[in-house]
């Protein structure tokens, strides 16, 4: 979860850069050096690195709660699905606090 999430993390990054070139470029008749201009000049690359940075934190929630809801498992396929659901419920809410939490400070820091 460690390595893959912040590869994940990055890989979405990319697409939605090649998805808002694409439609600036087919909806909006916005060239691609003028978006990639508009890009350099008012995103900088503190922002993918605050991204890339709260990608580990993630995974290391997410795969602490799906561990911890697996060990309750009881013998019964119900159980198995009751237990991932809590922990897909619990690893969505967690990750939701921590990224506004996150933001919170971020801010106040100035990144």
């Amino acid at each position: 979860m460690l390595i893959s999430l912040p590869l994940l993390a990055f890989v979405g990054m990319l697409s939605g850069l090649v998805g808002g070139a694409m439609v600036a470029t087919l909806s909006l008749d916005i060239s691609i050096t003028q978006f990639i201009a508009t890009l350099q000049k008012d995103v900088s690359v503190t922002h993918f690195l605050v991204g890339l940075s709260k990608a580990p934190v993630f995974a290391f929630v997410i795969a602490v709660i799906g561990c911890l809801e697996g060990f309750k498992v009881s013998g019964s396929a119900q159980s198995v699905g009751a237990h991932t659901t809590s922990s897909v419920v619990q690893s969505i809410f967690m990750v939701i606090l921590i990224d506004a939490l996150a933001a919170l400070f971020f801010m106040e820091m100035g990144w």
